[in-house]
């Protein structure tokens, strides 16, 4: 089933890309968009886990609903982390190149 689906979704058309378009772009920009809405992402996953915990407390929601909740926010944590942790890599690398 996965094949069939993974079959069509490259089936698809492919666009062509303006080259004038990639140049005007401004890729710290997106990447800096990208990454306050990851930021944001996981602010409310925090928040919804926080949520869940306390109506798991108070018998308003079930336990395994609520450890969905606690864990979709762990991983979007550590994934954040990680990202943070590429990013210093990335950057003392570049403090270490000799010009």
């Amino acid at each position: 089933m996965d094949a069939i689906r993974m079959k069509t979704a490259l089936s698809g058309p492919i666009e062509k890309v303006d080259a004038g378009k990639l140049n005007s772009e401004n890729p710290i920009g997106d990447f800096g968009k990208a990454l306050s809405q990851s930021i944001e992402e996981l602010n409310t996953r925090l928040a919804l886990a926080d949520q869940a915990a306390q109506e798991m407390v108070l018998g308003k929601k079930d336990i395994h609903e609520a450890m969905i909740a606690i864990e979709q926010a762990n991983l979007s944590l550590r994934m954040v982390i990680q990202v943070r942790n590429k990013m210093i890599a990335a950057y003392e690398e570049i403090m270490r190149m000799q010009f």
